[in-house]
């Protein structure tokens, strides 16, 4: 497994902190300082049934004369498919719990935001500037991997993780923040997954063994991730607001490791509250990292410079007890559950290492009534083949992962909140190309093996306190 792969989803998986559902708790004031606080604990209990992760389809016995199947007598199973071998947030679902082609687990785990203590200090320090610091640090209550050995103490499983650490300075003019804080690519997509589904649920566990879940983040919703940078928010012009961020560069482990630029993100919205019962919000975002290649790949005639990208956009409506959010996003080099996330399904893990293009739809309804709020959700994305895929008989790619979500969460009273929810994760993988050798020897494709599939269904329940 890529050390990459699972600290670049487990950062990027999540966007919101609990200060967006409720206000800041003052602490402590004095001398014009304001000491504040805010945060989260939830538990959940999780079961999940379903399909094991695939084996690979049996390969065809294949005449390389004629490309067509010679007899029906399978051959020994010669591919491999992508996300198998604990290859966390590569493809699909891969766990430890699998059985004779199934799968069946049960956890007591934190949910789709961890547990959360977060403090800040702010101070005016003009009469139309504010500055303000803030720092989140987030676990979560499970074990790593089920092993006992791993709960107890400061070991990797129960250290905090600095999620947030930034300072800004808030006025008329905008605000400006330096920091770790988090990314702009996928924001709104996050942001309806918080608002109008998980943020007191679960979701998809995206990585079971530890860390908090992703509620549809990787089923069409694209996590923004968290990074160091400086960010410039425009004061409100009619409901109308830009942001323009410049993030720390991060590489893609075995491949893409020389990323000598900082990375521009930038969002444009539009947000009015026409009534008081009825909002509007449209927005848009995008994402560009200059990618190249180590010095060493020169002589072997690789292509050296490459860049990812993205591009998305969505919109939340509002109107009574009805909540409705929906969104897109499209690019190269993404992959499923985060920008610029280091796993096999983003990039060919052989020479010359093509990134892939990555298409994400998600739409998510809810309707709240008092203290109880009921949501649906679904949404997909999509993981294109790039040209070398469709040669190399030794791989089932990745082709879709999608969700569909149900929650239904009730407000015991302003701070806890119960939740039950419900997740069908389903994963298609390409299948292995059938490929012959033409006259003049180079490889041609001539069709594909059946597609392996992956279905697993996910039942949550359990309670937040957040202050």
């Amino acid at each position: 497994m890529r050390r990459g792969v699972l600290f670049g989803v487990t950062i990027g998986a999540l966007l919101l902190t609990s200060r967006h559902a409720s206000a800041d708790l003052t602490l402590l004031e004095h001398d014009g300082w304001t000491f504040f606080t805010d945060g989260r604990i939830n538990s959940y209990f999780s079961a999940a049934a379903g399909d094991d992760f695939p084996a690979p389809t049996p390969q065809l016995n294949i005449d390389p004369t004629t490309g067509m199947k010679a007899s029906h007598a399978p051959l020994t199973v010669q591919h491999g498919v992508i996300g198998t071998g604990g290859q966390y947030f590569t493809a699909g679902f891969p766990n430890d719990q699998g059985y004779s082609g199934n799968y069946f687990g049960t956890r007591v785990r934190s949910g789709f935001l961890g547990s959360i203590i977060a403090f800040g200090m702010k101070k005016n320090v003009t009469e139309w500037t504010t500055v303000k610091s803030y720092m989140s640090l987030w676990g979560t209550s499970e074990a790593y991997a089920r092993d006992r050995s791993n709960d107890a103490g400061n070991t990797t499983s129960k250290g905090f993780d600095v999620r947030e650490g930034w300072i800004a300075l808030e006025g008329q003019w905008g605000t400006f923040t330096a920091g770790r804080q988090s990314g702009i690519l996928g924001g709104i997509s996050t942001e309806i997954d918080f608002l109008y589904a998980h943020n007191f649920a679960v979701g998809l566990p995206c990585l079971e063994i530890y860390y908090p879940t992703c509620g549809h983040i990787g089923t069409g919703a694209l996590g923004p991730g968290f990074a160091a940078g400086f960010t410039y928010v425009t004061p409100s012009l009619a409901g109308l607001r830009i942001k323009l961020g410049l993030y720390d560069p991060v590489r893609l482990l075995g491949a893409w490791e020389r990323v000598p630029y900082p990375r521009p993100e930038g969002a444009i919205w539009y947000e009015r509250r026409i009534t008081p019962t009825v909002l509007v919000k449209v927005q848009g975002e995008g994402m560009y990292q200059y990618m190249d290649q180590r010095d060493d790949n020169a002589s072997m005639g690789y292509p050296l410079k490459d860049k990812v990208w993205g591009l998305a956009g969505g919109g939340r409506l509002e109107a009574g007890p009805l909540r409705f959010g929906i969104s897109a996003f499209r690019g190269k080099g993404l992959g499923t559950y985060v920008a610029l996330q280091n796993a096999g399904s983003t990039f060919r893990a052989a020479a010359p290492y093509q990134f892939r293009y990555f298409t994400g739809y998600y739409a998510q309804l809810a309707a709240v009534f008092g203290r109880e709020q009921v949501s649906l959700g679904a949404g997909r994305v999509k993981d294109d083949l790039v040209p070398d895929d469709r040669i190399d008989p030794g791989n089932s790619e990745l082709k879709y992962q999608s969700g569909v979500s149900a929650v239904f969460a009730h407000r015991v009273t302003e701070n806890l909140v119960l939740a039950l929810d419900y997740f069908l994760f389903r994963t298609d993988w390409w299948g292995a190309p059938l490929v012959m050798t033409d006259a003049n020897g180079k490889l041609v494709n001539v069709g594909m093996l059946p597609g392996e599939k992956q279905v697993v269904h996910f039942i949550n329940l359990g309670a937040t306190f957040h202050w």
